[in-house]
């Protein structure tokens, strides 16, 4: 399964995380969704955010590309640093997720234990030092 993600950073350098509320998992991951059959992931994680968070972001570039398993199931997960083009964060799938909150990479590291394999990734690659895109 392919899964398509975006690193979306606030004036300050810090991260958006996503809290996933649900029965199966609970824990802080970056915004994502599956790639459907056919579609491009820059595409899908574009899309994911407007479902998630009702904001349109414009990809900057991609920053990588990570096989892992979980859950006895392979997954390629892309991940593109973004920025918001517009609309005001908004929690559009309340039984998903519950909050949402900007994290500096020291707070990530901190709540480590609570993020997802996904996040844990991103963290353990050399990816950390993108730019802080310019406010809205």
């Amino acid at each position: 399964m392919k899964l398509a993600n975006c690193i979306i950073k606030d004036t300050n350098g810090k991260i958006l995380l996503l809290h996933r509320n649900t029965p199966k998992r609970v824990q802080w991951e970056i915004p994502n969704g599956k790639v459907n059959l056919g579609e491009k992931p820059e595409h899908a994680a574009k899309r994911e955010l407007k479902e998630e968070l009702d904001v349109s972001v414009e990809v900057i570039r991609q920053i990588g590309i990570k096989d892992f398993a979980q859950d006895g199931k392979r997954y390629k997960y892309y991940w593109y640093e973004a920025k918001v083009s517009s609309g005001k964060y908004q929690l559009l799938e309340p039984h998903i997720h519950d909050d949402f909150r900007h994290f500096s990479l020291k707070d990530m590291k901190e709540l480590f234990e609570e993020l997802s394999v996904n996040t844990k990734n991103f963290l353990a690659s050399n990816n950390l030092s993108l730019k802080t895109p310019p406010a809205i």
